[in-house]
């Protein structure tokens, strides 16, 4: 388990280290969890999981949602372990037996499951089956799952499904129409808060004000 304090996982979608650490630089005390997706990465390299963790302190997420087969989703696996990432996301789609072997390979890294995508077309494909992969989660001993904060109910159902010893990280808070503090009311231990921070004119502020509503739900 990670320390909670704010409850809040920066999603760190910037366009480039200089960006992403000057706003860091403001806000990094107001948050719990720095996450990072594929383009940030793809375009500085590898090595700013490590950076940013000895920089700032805190636990770095790599939010990759890995989807592929088991020899290359474990390579994923391998080089977020080797590049000190604590936490990798991966699709519940790949397969049961993809799964087990992520499950296998992720020995010095936390690793959760997709249950559902936040955009409206995340319904299509992912909604019938986003209670199995949250069981599936469960059985297989994941660490956490995601589950989206844009619609309370699901995180709800989430939390019956897991249980309490899985953590829930919940997108789609602030830009995506989640409200501050929903998700957390709904059963997550951290919400996933980009645009609504980095684009505000004051991101120090705002993640102030931020911090003190999600603490208000929290029970």
């Amino acid at each position: 388990m990670w320390p909670v304090d704010s409850g809040i996982i920066f999603a760190a979608d910037l366009p480039d280290k200089k960006t992403t650490f000057e706003i860091l630089d403001q806000i990094a005390e107001n948050i719990d969890v720095i996450k990072f997706n594929y383009p940030l990465v793809l375009k500085t390299g590898i090595e700013m999981l490590r950076e940013t963790k000895e920089k700032y302190s805190k636990p770095v997420f790599a939010d990759f949602k890995v989807a592929d087969v088991p020899v290359t989703n474990n390579q994923i696996i391998n080089l977020c372990q080797k590049y000190s990432a604590d936490a990798l996301m991966i699709h519940g789609f790949v397969g049961i037996d993809a799964l087990q072997k992520a499950r296998q390979t992720a020995t010095d890294i936390k690793l959760f499951l997709m249950t559902q995508l936040t955009n409206p077309g995340g319904l299509d494909f992912y909604e019938p089956y986003s209670e199995k992969f949250a069981e599936i989660a469960r059985t297989l001993e994941f660490d956490g799952v995601q589950a989206p904060g844009n619609r309370p109910e699901a995180v709800r159902k989430v939390r019956q499904l897991v249980g309490d010893n899985l953590l829930i990280v919940s997108c789609g808070i602030g830009a995506q129409g989640g409200r501050y503090g929903g998700a957390i009311e709904a059963g997550a231990d951290y919400e996933i808060i980009g645009r609504a921070i980095y684009r505000a004119e004051n991101p120090v502020e705002k993640v102030k004000k931020i911090k003190k509503e999600i603490r208000q739900h929290r029970s």
